[in-house]
């Protein structure tokens, strides 16, 4: 009876460091979680990588499409085009209207 009980107590002792010791299962299932968003991250991170090789490849190769980028970023404009730029218009607490 006396060894059985040891038996048990030895078994149960195994069993709850299996799950909850330093490298047990929940703590496994924890970074398994943790390496499966790293790989999701990388991989959404991949995607944007190729994304902006196609658009440094696009800048290298097309003059205008250069050109189109820099005239979008500096808001500039060529002489035979109209730019239009619209605004939300906000009404500050001391009355006067001013566009953002």
């Amino acid at each position: 009876m006396k060894a059985g009980l040891i038996y048990f107590a030895l078994i149960a002792g195994l069993v709850l460091y299996l799950f909850f010791g330093h490298n047990g299962v929940l703590k496994y299932r924890e970074l398994v979680g943790l390496k499966n968003t790293y790989e999701a991250q990388i991989m959404e991170m991949d995607s944007k990588i190729r994304s902006l090789q196609k658009e440094l490849e696009a800048i290298k190769k097309d003059k205008e499409y250069l050109e189109l980028l820099i005239r979008k970023e500096l808001n500039m404009r060529s002489p035979d085009e109209d730019i239009y730029i619209i605004g939300n218009e906000a009404v500050h607490s001391n009355g006067d209207n001013r566009s953002n």
